[in-house]
Formats: structure tokens, sequence, C-alpha cells
């Protein structure tokens, strides 16, 4: 009977063990590569407080040029080139699942600010300026390699609330970029990053 008590013992103990992970490195840099095709250029800092609980912050620059129209009616538009110039900035807290910071599945509450500033070239009076500010929260996987490279892919619900204000002759165009509007939308996005 002790034997066989202390047969299961070590196996417990060997199986723990076995599926218990040392936590590599204290941060990750990352970044998320979607958001360059957009104009939206993120680069962020991911630091473990424990082997389960991180904080992440993902702060980047906006920039990208469009066009606005104008005219009085659909065959008489004219085109007008315009840049986009802000930040965003993502703050998170991030809790690992079943695996140890950075690897496996995490829950992310998020908060985020958003601003850009809309100036039609030809016309430097003319602008747009709209804020967002909201928050709302993720699931995602991370996954580290021995070299230190990690992926990660995230997806959940955002509540966002914003404010736009517009100077000079700003309203007569028309912009046909997909902005930032109050109400409930998707956060999905996929970083790359490197851990020390």
């Amino acid at each position: 009977m002790k034997r066989t008590f202390l047969l299961m013992a070590v196996l417990a103990m060997g199986t723990t063990a076995l599926q218990a992970q040392e936590q590599q490195g204290t941060g990750v840099i990352k970044s998320n590569p979607f958001g360059w095709f957009a104009g939206q250029f993120q680069f962020g800092y991911e630091h473990f407080l424990s082997e389960k609980l991180s904080v992440q912050v993902m702060p980047g620059v906006i920039f990208s040029n469009t066009t606005v129209t104008q005219g009085d009616s659909l065959f008489l538009l004219e085109s007008f080139d315009a840049t986009r110039l802000g930040f965003i900035v993502v703050p998170e807290v991030r809790y690992y699942l079943g695996d140890v910071a950075p690897d496996g599945l995490y829950i992310a509450p998020f908060g985020r600010l958003r601003t850009v500033k809309t100036t039609v070239d030809q016309d430097d009076a003319s602008t747009r300026t709209r804020t967002s500010i909201g928050g709302g929260f993720v699931l995602g996987y991370q996954y580290q390699l021995a070299n230190g490279l990690t992926g990660e892919v995230f997806l959940g619900p955002q509540f966002k609330s914003s404010t736009t204000e517009y100077t000079g002759n700003f309203e007569s165009y028309e912009d046909l970029n997909f902005d930032d509007t109050d109400d409930t939308g998707i956060r999905f996005g996929l970083t790359i990053g490197l851990g020390w």
C-alpha cells in the first residue's frame, strides 16, 4: 500500500513538473503589421507582472493620404487630395488562462484613444479632427518560439464615443473613408514581436 501511494505521489509530481513552464524573459516588443497597410504604425511593449499577468501599451502614429470630393451633384464631383495625421494608444491588462505569459490563450480588457486630423491639401484652412475614446476586451492567443519571436492573434468587441470638429470649409467635402464613429465594433488584429 505504501509503495502504491509513493508511486502515485511521484507520478503526480512528475506530471506537474512536466506541465509547469518557466517564464521566459520580462517583456515583448511588438508591432501590428496589418496597420502598416492602412497608414497606422503601432509599436508596443508587453511587460510581465507575474506568470499569468501582464500589461501592454501599443502607441502609434497615423499617417496616410486620401481623397475628398466636392460638388453639387453626382456627375459634377471634383476630387481633392487630403492628408490624415494623428495618433492612437491602446493600453491593456492581460490574464493568461492556461499557460505562462507570453505563451497561450489570454483575455484582456483594453482602453483606446485615437485622434486623426484630415487636412485638404489645396485648402489648408479646411480640416476635420475626429477623436474617439473607448474600450472593450479581447480574447487572444500568443505563441513564443525558442528564439524569442512571438506571434499573436486577437478578437473582441469594442465600444467607443467620437467627437468631430471642423474648421474652414471641410463640411462641404465628402470623405469616403470609414473613420471612427460612435457605436460598437470589432477589434481584430495580429502582432509580431521579439521577447527577451
